[in-house]
């Protein structure tokens, strides 16, 4: 009779520690989501001001290159001119 009665508690227990770890489960998977939520939404914000950003950058340029359209290209030629010697020194290297 006594290790009826300690089997049916060892059961119990078994069942309550089963129910617990569920809990803490669920819990878990939560805040997991709640994590994603917040990261996708800060990468988005982001994703939104790197956009808005560009289109200034983007805006700026074409203003300046439609008010000093020869200074842009000469700018534009030496820096093409600078990446070209950069680019072909480091393939010519292997």
């Amino acid at each position: 009779m006594e290790e009826v009665k300690r089997d049916k508690s060892l059961i119990d227990e078994i069942k309550l520690y089963e129910k617990k770890a569920k809990e803490i489960e669920q819990r878990a998977k939560e805040k997991y989501m709640e994590q994603v939520s917040d990261i996708k939404q800060k990468l988005g914000k982001a994703s939104e001001e790197a956009s808005i950003k560009a289109k200034e950058v983007i805006d700026n340029v074409g203003s300046y290159v439609k008010e000093h359209p020869q200074k842009a290209a000469i700018i534009g030629f030496g820096v093409g001119l600078g990446l070209g010697l950069a680019l072909g020194l480091i393939f010519k290297k292997k």
